[in-house]
């Protein structure tokens, strides 16, 4: 009995040897397959950062965005969330890029600058503005960098969204992305007159003459800036201080080298403020005469046809207007 008691017992420590082998055997295969995978994300996201062919980048964060993506829940793939997200949105995939980010799945994004980036850069990727402009406000304060690295990257996306939202019950978002680009450092006089141009539109009148104000101190001979500042004077009736802004915007590109001079928009707005009233911007062979500058431009723009038009109006007033004092 004893004996028998004793085998029994043997065979029940075999077999429980047995089961916990299998068992770490199992543990340690897994370990293995998940450790696989990690260097396989990682070794497609070195080949990936190394690559500097723009069509190649797409393909291979493809590669890493997939592999990313079989990647088990674990520590491992929550310390490589920042650099799987990027490379999703690098293949274009903007939709789930976004999803990565979710704060309801990933903890939150704003934690880390690489995931607000990226979230940032998603919402402007689909059209998304009252969101981006929304976390923006939120965090342009504590995250700068994260913001206005997804201001600079989607600049081109964002300014026609802001644009658009300006004429919609979403002007507030609109106006908040303006005012944002507008501050980007180094400050560029293009983003204030586009700032400016905003605040036009919404009717903010005082707000865009100090932003004109500005971008005037920051850059005094950006012929583009001098026109559109001629544009809100003329919109507002101040005619006179109008068409010096145009004429300054003028002279500035007459100044440039040979093959720039003749594109600056100014001399069509002076020419239709002469073919509204003749020799209100000057007469014919006078020092202020709009006529040589846009013969200029034609030249150099023979398809502007509003220029056009406005030359040949212009030409046939004067042509058949009667001679002073006959």
């Amino acid at each position: 009995m004893t004996g028998g008691r004793a085998w029994r017992g043997v065979r029940s420590l075999v077999r429980e040897a047995a089961v916990l082998g299998a068992v770490g055997l199992g543990l340690l295969t897994q370990a293995a397959a998940q450790n696989e995978l990690l260097a396989e994300f990682d070794r497609a996201h070195t080949t990936f950062s190394a690559a500097a062919d723009v069509g190649q980048r797409q393909t291979l964060a493809s590669q890493v965005s997939d592999a990313f993506l079989r990647l088990p829940d674990g520590a491992g793939r929550a310390s490589r969330l920042p650099a799987g997200a990027h490379a999703t949105l690098a293949a274009g995939r903007a939709e789930l890029a976004l999803q990565l980010t979710d704060p309801a799945k990933s903890g939150d994004p704003q934690t880390d600058e690489v995931l607000l980036t990226v979230r940032l850069r998603a919402l402007a990727q689909l059209d998304r503005l009252v969101e981006f402009a929304r976390i923006v406000q939120k965090q342009a304060a504590s995250e700068a960098k994260a913001v206005t690295d997804a201001l600079r990257l989607e600049e081109r996306r964002l300014l026609p969204l802001a644009a658009k939202a300006l004429r919609t019950r979403d002007r507030p978002s609109g106006r908040l992305v303006f005012q944002h680009l507008a501050t980007l450092e180094p400050i560029q006089s293009y983003r204030v007159a586009n700032l400016g141009l905003c605040l036009r539109q919404i009717g903010d009148l005082e707000a865009a003459y100090q932003t004109y104000a500005l971008g005037q101190r920051l850059s005094p001979n950006d012929l583009e800036l001098w026109n559109d500042y001629g544009l809100l004077l003329r919109a507002t009736g101040r005619w006179r201080e109008a068409l010096a802004a145009f004429r300054r915007s003028v002279a500035l590109d007459l100044k440039r080298p040979g093959p720039l001079q003749g594109h600056g928009p100014a001399v069509t707005n002076l020419m239709h403020a002469e073919a509204l009233q003749k020799g209100l911007v000057g007469a014919q062979g006078s020092e202020g005469d709009p006529a040589p500058a846009a013969v200029l431009a034609l030249e150099k723009r023979p398809n502007a046809t509003l220029l056009r038009r406005l030359m040949l109006d212009l030409s046939l007033d004067r042509l058949t207007a009667k001679p002073s004092g006959k």
